[in-house]
């Protein structure tokens, strides 16, 4: 006991310590801090201390994340380290589900000590180096160390001690009667109800430092290089599509009032869909903390800050980032793309060769050449229409604005500059009949010298043979489509609306949305009104961008009843402000495939409990199409 107490004397003593070295600070305010229910808005990657690259703002594979706030100073959180490692090995890992992260938000401290810290008390677990401070504004703790349990819905569920080993400063437990984390780890796995969802932490106060940046608090090393890492350099580094690459610190300072604007104005990352909706997968939306850190560095000198604060270089994966492909298909022949003139979208037909029908888990595109691979689409083609239409011409594939030129019978997703392939969820999968052939239809830009591309795609498919997949609730995913077809868009039109709607004859669950517009789109938003009269957002773009369409899948895909109604409303802009627009001056403008037409697309990717009613809805939307007025118009 006179050990035990001897030990209680020197950690006070340690105490005092800290809390005079940290006393110039200002606490979080704990009336301000996050509670239990609510559903922190964590939307960007961090690094650890490795340099291994964290996407916390996606969670597809529905993982329990726990983060534990540390730091090198407070005795207590040292204290705790080996109490850590043995809940981040009980806990983490895949059968487990869960992810845990120690985290470190403190601005006066380096990366290079803080790793050296870690290592020397032998942490297993990652430790995120937050010291920008964008988990911290997020989580809002208030004493180091504290504990958050976030559950695999991404709502708080528990924040607080680790366990009740202290009862105050200087009053410490020999042994810890309540596991608080650890029970709370393990009932958000299970998908119980947290007993107790919070506590109050003993430790040392978690403190920010006073005043708005400077010139010395916002540098390179410790601010700046982290966001590029984590947000930029998928594009930016050596090989890749981007025009420049920010690899090092004298490539981004260069360019820092640059990014500051492209990133400002949405620009960059390239992502179009506005905030407001369930998250997508893939979203690259930056943070408003982190377009200010660039706004700060920008105006104040761009201090390069103390290379001890710089992240390790990320290691970016090579071959297939998902494993091996079930089955490779490869664009039959080179495509040569010339040195100047305008975007080129080619289609090329690809023969799968398959022994049965099949369900397609995920795709993984591969561009042959990044430098004019800009984006792709995915078609399919059971009747063999696509193979004529590239017979007609002599080079490989056929050219086609908008769309293949085709119906198609389906459709496996696409690909874009920067996005990360990942599997449909919950085992879901696209139909891929036997037979089909793939088209793939590619958006190249000249770079100024002759290029050629060979494009592959690797195809993973769900392991349960099609018609045992089928007999699961919510497996097979199809996709129906509303349109208008009624375009007549005035020349110097600059505000030209245009509106469509369906409604859903049976309950579906919403797997993903896919707008489509040409280039005087200038808006779209879809909506779903319940039967109840709940309108909820599918997506918002408010600023289209023909060169950034994509795919958006939501992270966690819901349901939508019987008789809703899905809304999709779009803006045009056919007037000379439009830089876009691809006649000057302008010309009226109707519906069709061509570089100068327009069309309003919205194409939503369902699964449903029942095959059978996504197999209905899909039939019925078709027959809905097929009612839509068509405007015949002369130009």
């Amino acid at each position: 006991m006179t050990e035990f107490l001897t030990r209680v004397g020197y950690v006070a003593v340690l105490w005092g310590l800290v809390l005079c070295a940290l006393s110039t600070g200002t606490r979080a305010d704990e009336n301000e801090r996050i509670q239990p229910g609510a559903v922190p808005a964590i939307s960007f990657p961090l690094t650890d201390l490795q340099g291994a690259i964290h996407a916390l703002d996606q969670n597809d594979a529905r993982r329990v994340r726990v983060f534990v706030f540390v730091s090198t100073e407070c005795p207590i959180s040292n204290g705790y380290v080996a109490a850590l490692n043995d809940l981040y090995t009980s806990s983490a890992g895949a059968d487990r589900k869960t992810d845990f992260f120690g985290v470190v938000s403190d601005p006066t401290v380096k990366r290079a000590a803080t790793a050296q810290h870690f290592s020397e008390y032998k942490a297993k677990f990652p430790i995120l180096f937050d010291s920008s401070g964008l988990l911290a504004q997020v989580l809002m703790p208030t004493h180091i160390p504290e504990a958050f349990v976030i559950d695999r819905d991404g709502k708080l569920v528990y924040r607080g001690a680790i366990d009740n080993a202290w009862e105050a400063i200087g009053r410490r437990r020999q042994n810890a009667e309540r596991r608080f984390l650890a029970d709370a780890i393990t009932a958000a796995t299970q998908g119980r109800p947290i007993e107790i969802a919070e506590t109050k932490p003993v430790g040392c106060l978690f403190e920010t430092l006073p005043g708005k940046e400077s010139q010395s608090q916002v540098t390179y090393a410790r601010d700046i290089a982290p966001i590029i890492q984590s947000r930029c350099l998928n594009c930016h580094r050596a090989g890749q599509v981007a025009p420049f690459t920010l690899a090092d610190y004298e490539q981004t300072a260069k360019r820092a009032r640059q990014i500051a604007q492209v990133t400002g104005d949405r620009i960059m990352p390239p992502w179009i869909p506005s905030p407001g909706h369930d998250k997508f997968v893939g979203e690259r939306w930056l943070t408003d903390r982190e377009l200010k850190l660039f706004q700060i560095w920008a105006e104040t000198g761009r201090a390069k800050g103390d290379d001890a604060d710089l992240p390790p270089s990320p290691q970016f994966a090579e071959g297939w980032r998902l494993g091996q492909p079930d089955l490779i298909v490869k664009m039959a022949e080179p495509f040569n793309v010339p040195a100047d003139g305008p975007d080129i979208l080619q289609n090329f037909v690809i023969p799968v060769r398959i022994p049965e029908d099949k369900l397609v888990a995920a795709i993984e595109f591969h561009p042959g050449n990044k430098r004019v691979a800009h984006h792709s689409v995915l078609f399919l083609d059971d009747k063999g229409v696509a193979r004529k239409l590239d017979q007609s011409t002599p080079e490989p594939g056929y050219a086609n604005f908008g769309g293949p030129g085709f119906l198609p019978s389906g459709a496996l997703g696409g690909w874009s500059v920067g996005n990360t392939p990942r599997p449909l969820p919950n085992g879901m999968g696209r139909y891929l009949k036997k037979g089909s052939d793939l088209v793939v239809q590619m958006h190249y830009h000249p770079t100024g010298k002759p290029e050629s591309d060979q494009s592959e795609i690797g195809l993973y498919f769900v392991k349960k043979p099609v018609a045992e997949s089928l007999k699961e609730p919510a497996k097979l995913v199809g996709s129906i489509w509303v349109a208008n077809y009624e375009m007549d868009i005035a020349a110097r039109e600059k505000d030209y609306h245009r509106s469509t709607s369906y409604t859903l004859p049976r309950d579906v669950v919403m797997v993903g949305v896919v707008p489509h517009m040409h280039l005087l789109g200038k808006s779209m938003k879809a909506t779903a009104t319940l039967p109840d009269s709940t309108v909820k957002t599918l997506i918002d773009i408010t600023n289209w961008n023909y060169n950034w369409q994509d795919e958006y899948y939501y992270e966690r895909p819901f349901t939508l009843p019987a008789g809703t109604r899905l809304d999709v409303h779009a803006v045009f802009d056919n007037s000379a402000e439009n830089p876009s627009n691809p006649s000057s001056p302008p010309k009226r403008v109707t519906w069709g495939d061509g570089t100068r037409d327009e069309m309003l697309f919205c194409f939503f990717l369902l699964a449903s409990e029942r095959t059978e009613d996504l197999i209905h809805v899909i039939f019925d939307n078709l027959k809905h199409d097929t009612r839509q007025p068509r405007k015949s118009v002369e130009k």
